[in-house]
């Protein structure tokens, strides 16, 4: 039996959770159920918070406890002051808990680097993949692999945040510096004898890599943005296509159709490099999220490499 993708269904929990919190509960309950060693910290977390949102507290507890205390995992320390769980902010036992997550969450903090999995030249061309927020480096891998292919034409690096967002799992900041370790990891394998470089990311993934590209030396060949959550467009559009263009870089967008927060940003990237020049496209996918496509929907990115 496959294994179910985790991050598929936190997505089909979401959407079940704009017409009901109950009913997107049992559902993200019976998928736990039926694999249990599928899901992990994030899907504690989405069941504390669907029980909380749902009038259920004391799950809503009992998850956290069984994700902090019987699991020793931890979350970063904002998530847990969600709204959804405000029934639970003067429980002492709740408090309690979000001292211990709080805690881990700082001492992971303070020895977290950033990772960059290329060693050496082992293939013709390079495919950096970059992870978004609430992932990590393996979770890029498994993400990008079906895409790019087992052929032995490209090899596939990823580069993973420095910044913990909780237990096993990484986030970025849009600020002046987070988007540094993907920006010096393109600058390492420049030289590398590569014919060619493409770069991958997903969500948050996408603004470090627009980053990189714009406001350092760094580049590749090919740009493939999934699902973009790019903040740095609100100020910087017309540098970050100057950037595209200079370089003569080709720029894929994809973008599911029901992804109603990334879609207008993924338009407005579109329209600004067609703009300016830049060889461009936007692909919507159908029935799709803030996720990867189904499999039978991932031809159009092999397409693109």
């Amino acid at each position: 039996m496959k294994k179910p993708n985790e991050n598929d269904i936190l997505e089909t929990a979401l959407s079940i959770a704009e017409k009901g919190y109950p009913e997107a509960y049992q559902f993200l309950l019976n998928a736990y159920e039926e694999s249990t060693s599928s899901f992990g910290p994030q899907t504690f977390y989405f069941l504390a918070c669907l029980a909380g949102g749902a009038n259920m507290p004391d799950l809503a507890l009992a998850w956290l406890r069984k994700a902090i205390q019987e699991n020793n995992w931890w979350y970063r320390p904002e998530v847990l002051e969600d709204d959804d769980l405000a029934a639970l902010k003067s429980d002492a036992e709740f408090l309690s808990l979000k001292a211990i997550s709080d805690d881990r969450y700082a001492a992971a903090l303070s020895k977290a680097k950033a990772i960059f999995s290329w060693k050496k030249k082992r293939a013709d061309n390079l495919f950096l993949a970059i992870h978004g927020n609430a992932q990590n480096g393996d979770i890029a891998r498994a993400d990008w692999e079906p895409i790019v292919g087992t052929s032995g034409l490209w090899q596939l690096e990823t580069v993973q945040s420095a910044e913990p967002d909780g237990y096993g799992t990484y986030r970025w900041s849009y600020d002046s510096t987070s988007y540094l370790p993907v920006a010096n990891s393109l600058e390492r394998v420049k030289n590398q004898g590569y014919q060619n470089i493409a770069c991958g990311g997903f969500s948050a993934g996408c603004d470090m890599l627009l980053r990189a590209v714009t406001f350092s030396s760094a580049r590749c060949d090919l740009l493939i943005l999934q699902s973009p959550w790019i903040p740095i467009l609100q100020e910087q559009a017309e540098d970050v296509v100057r950037a595209i263009f200079q370089k003569n870089m080709e720029l894929r967008i994809f973008c599911g159709a029901e992804d109603a927060d990334c879609l207008p940003m993924a338009k407005h990237l579109y329209a600004a490099a067609k703009q300016a020049g830049c060889n461009v496209t936007l692909t919507v996918q159908k029935n799709t999220r803030h996720q990867f496509p189904a499999q039978h929907g991932r031809k159009r990115h092999e397409k693109a490499i």
